[in-house]
């Protein structure tokens, strides 16, 4: 599997797996092994927006403090 540096290239990837998987000419261990792909790209991109969440929330928590300083 590719290494994937952003959350973008993650999900664009993501969509190529479940296009491949919709289409029926595929074999058995093809899905297996696009799944697994995909369950690891899933793992990835969670990573990703939990981090972000995280980033918002300090924001928001400096933002209030910056407030009442003034």
């Amino acid at each position: 599997m590719k290494e994937y540096n952003t959350y973008e290239e993650a999900k664009k990837r993501l969509e190529e797996i479940a296009a491949q998987i919709e289409n029926k000419d595929i074999t058995l261990q093809q899905t297996i092994d696009l799944y697994q792909e995909g369950a690891k790209l899933t793992a990835f991109c969670y990573e990703k927006l939990k981090d972000a969440q995280l980033k918002f929330s300090q924001i928001s928590l400096e933002k209030i403090g910056d407030n009442n300083e003034e």
